[in-house]
């Protein structure tokens, strides 16, 4: 029997199909390859100028992007004054010692200021204020007041600063057989500690303005408490001092003998310092004999700054150095004494007030330094009496009717029939001796002879002090004075003050006045105080025991490239330039800034 063969699976899809559905799939793939692509390069084609335009334009912002960053890449940055550098300043006058309660010329002035920390001192408003002091209380008899130190301050050997160096220093000042220069009186003041950080000074009588008196440095106990006042100028911390300054000594150097500057004393940063410490690590101080030495030293870039050259000195400086004035506390004043054979005449003196012309004395002088009154505006707010309005032909008929007569020649007699000659006396510096000069020559045009005496700045301001101000040896003295943190005419004008030891250089003698400053001088009722203050002024006017010119300021010239202090700082005397010097620099670098 025949059987039948069964066909397989594969046998259903012929061959034939199988080309068939290749070839149908290969066109489609080619028809849609060539639809979405072959068919689209026309399209590319037609659009190239946008894509080479889009290419190019990013190009362009990219190269920009990189330009730009080039070119403001310093707005991220910045020079800054920052820690380190030295600061080389110019003074006048010898250092013959380091101890600040002997300093007698600036340069021994400057050196206390840098190396050694007052009790007090007054602030950038020219207020006292604490500096080693943490505070000073007054009890409500003003009589008692009570200084408390700060915590943690040091000595530069690292010893802290206690009660006991108050009270040496403060006992100190007050031997007169240490010699001091610090015009602080403690004769009649009891000194009491009361523990380590807190001294009790306790007043004859009330004193409002005691505080003030409390501006002097302090000097350890621990190192001079054992040598006798008399020997302590003569010790050997007058050249290896330990202070509580922003500086400590690093050196001091004796110049050659061709070079300008005598002496280079080199400070260090004081790293005991209670306060910020400082930005510069280094402070020098060069002593010159004169202006014209410390004039060639800026110019050839040996110092840094200096506030030993007048109002006249910027055309002789060179370019880059920069200078800043600030008034003082202070003021220049034509004294004229009371009890000397000439002008104790008190018509004599009025005449002087009425018969010069102030005008033509001051030409130059800045309107802000005008000084008529003893008393400042920013010291005290008074009502401030008219002064004599100058007339020449007033003047001298004043000197007439107090009996004395005209020559042919137009010069002022005697009732003796002698001419009246005016000894007058000034130490050498640029504005006060024009002021000066212009001075006598109104005088000698009111019917005067007048001998005018220039002391040279080779002597120093303590040598002029002693053997010319101390005796009283002149009729008239052109004369700067510190006005003092407040109004407080007392010790140039009480007569107490009237001796070779005192401050008042017109040996002035009015008991009511003496009444009125002793007064004004220790009530606490400012009411009362200004009343008194008004007398006062009222009476100098009068009897004219001085004559003011003008006012204090210091002139700091300094190069460009340094940081030096405060323009808002209000100043009592030259000195106080120094109370923000931890923050003077000299070292500028670039620095990041946040954009």
């Amino acid at each position: 029997m025949k059987k039948t063969k069964k066909k397989s699976g594969r046998s259903r899809f012929s061959r034939k199909k199988i080309a068939d559905f290749y070839h149908e799939s290969t066109d489609k793939v080619g028809k849609h390859f060539s639809d979405n692509f072959i068919s689209r390069i026309q399209n590319a084609h037609e659009v190239r100028l946008w894509i080479i335009e889009w290419v190019l334009l990013v190009v362009v912002v990219f190269l920009f992007t990189i330009v730009q960053m080039m070119w403001y890449g310093d707005s991220y940055h910045t020079d800054a004054f920052v820690d380190g550098g030295d600061y080389t300043e110019a003074v006048l006058g010898e250092i013959k010692t380091m101890n600040p309660l002997y300093a007698s010329n600036n340069a021994e002035k400057t050196l206390g200021k840098l190396l050694f920390a007052d009790l007090v001192s007054p602030d950038s408003s020219g207020h006292s204020k604490g500096e080693l002091a943490k505070s000073v209380k007054m009890d409500n008899t003003g009589k008692v007041w009570t200084v408390t130190l700060r915590d943690k301050i040091f000595w530069s050997d690292g010893e802290p600063i206690v009660a006991d160096d108050i009270v040496y220093t403060a006992n100190l000042i007050k031997d007169t057989s240490a010699k001091t220069t610090i015009s602080a009186d403690f004769s009649h003041v009891a000194i009491k500690k009361i523990d380590d950080k807190t001294v009790e000074f306790t007043l004859p009588s009330t004193y409002v303005d005691f505080m003030d008196t409390l501006e002097f440095p302090l000097v350890p106990e621990h190192i001079l408490g054992k040598i006798s006042p008399a020997l302590v100028y003569e010790s050997s911390f007058s050249t290896q001092p330990i202070g509580s300054g922003p500086f400590v000594l690093n050196a001091m150097q004796a110049g050659t003998a061709t070079s300008l500057n005598k002496q280079t004393v080199y400070l260090n940063r004081n790293k005991k310092y209670f306060m910020d410490d400082t930005k510069l690590d280094t402070f020098t101080v060069k002593t010159y004999k004169s202006r014209e030495d410390i004039i060639e030293a800026m110019n050839a870039s040996d110092v840094t700054a200096t506030a030993e050259l007048g109002l006249d000195s910027s055309e002789k400086l060179r370019g880059g150095i920069s200078s800043r004035e600030s008034l003082l506390n202070g003021g220049v004043y034509a004294f004229l004494n009371t009890k000397g054979d000439n002008l104790s005449n008190k018509a004599l003196r009025q005449a002087i007030s009425q018969g010069i012309n102030m005008a033509k004395i001051r030409e130059g002088i800045d309107e802000s330094q005008l000084l008529d009154y003893p008393i400042l505006a920013r010291q005290e707010k008074l009502n401030y009496p008219a002064l004599a309005k100058y007339d020449l032909k007033a003047a001298k008929a004043l000197i007439e009717k107090a009996g004395f007569s005209y020559n042919d020649q137009g010069k002022i007699l005697t009732k003796d029939g002698l001419p009246i000659t005016l000894n007058a006396v000034v130490q050498k510096r640029d504005v006060i001796t024009r002021i000066a000069e212009r001075f006598t020559d109104e005088l000698r045009a009111l019917g005067f002879e007048v001998t005018l005496n220039i002391y040279d700045e080779s002597q120093t301001t303590a040598d002029f002090f002693t053997t010319v101000v101390r005796p009283r040896d002149y009729d008239v003295l052109f004369y700067e004075v510190d006005l003092g943190v407040s109004a407080d005419p007392f010790v140039y004008y009480n007569s107490t003050q009237a001796s070779t030891g005192g401050w008042n250089f017109s040996n002035y003698s009015n008991g009511l006045v003496d009444d009125a400053l002793l007064s004004a001088h220790t009530t606490t009722n400012m009411n009362v105080r200004k009343a008194k203050y008004e007398y006062f002024l009222k009476s100098w006017v009068a009897d004219v025991p001085a004559i003011g010119l003008y006012q204090s300021s210091l002139k700091y010239y300094f190069d460009t490239k340094v940081k030096i202090y405060s323009e808002n700082l209000q100043m009592t005397d030259v000195l106080d330039r120094f109370s923000d010097v931890r923050y003077w620099a000299s070292e500028k670098r670039s620095v990041n800034v946040t954009p």
